[in-house]
């Protein structure tokens, strides 16, 4: 038998050649990617909502506050996967969009859903403070955008 060090040294002495090969992802786990994987497409695709809640203009609460209270018209329910196209749009309207909905250019703002105060017959929601403008959104490519490196090349394939 050999000892520690002598066997040791053989092993780094030695080079192994294993060949890379094409296997599905699923079948990839604690294995070594060999090439650098770049992203195909922008992840999201499209501007989404990180939140359920009402997605607003945010210019038009700029003079808004406790003493200058908005009623903002609710014009319908967008969820994931729906057309968030709208028709003409007002001032001072409002949708109730549901976590990665895409939201309607027109809207740059999402008040989450805990913090909504409805009118009496809930066709309206009230807003009384300046809300702040990109509040819980996420643009397309906010995860990773097309062609951006997302797995290097010699990572271990871990989850």
């Amino acid at each position: 038998m050999i000892n520690y060090k002598k066997a040791k040294d053989i092993l780094i002495k030695s080079k192994i050649k294993i060949k890379d090969e094409i296997i599905d992802s699923s079948k990839s786990l604690n294995r070594i990617n060999t090439l650098d994987i770049y992203s195909t497409v922008n992840y999201p695709a499209g501007t989404n909502a990180a939140f359920d809640g009402f997605a607003i203009n945010s210019k038009e609460t700029i003079k808004l506050n406790k003493k200058n209270i908005k009623e903002f018209k609710i014009l319908k329910t967008i969820s994931a996967g729906d057309n968030p196209k709208l028709n003409k749009i007002k001032k001072f309207q409002t949708i109730e969009i549901m976590t990665g909905a895409l939201i309607p250019s027109f809207f740059d703002t999402i008040i989450p859903i805990e913090k909504i105060i409805f009118n009496k017959n809930k066709k309206y929601i009230q807003v009384n403070e300046k809300i702040k403008k990109n509040q819980h959104i996420k643009y397309a490519g906010y995860d990773y955008k097309k062609k951006e490196l997302i797995i290097k090349k010699g990572k271990i394939i871990k989850q």
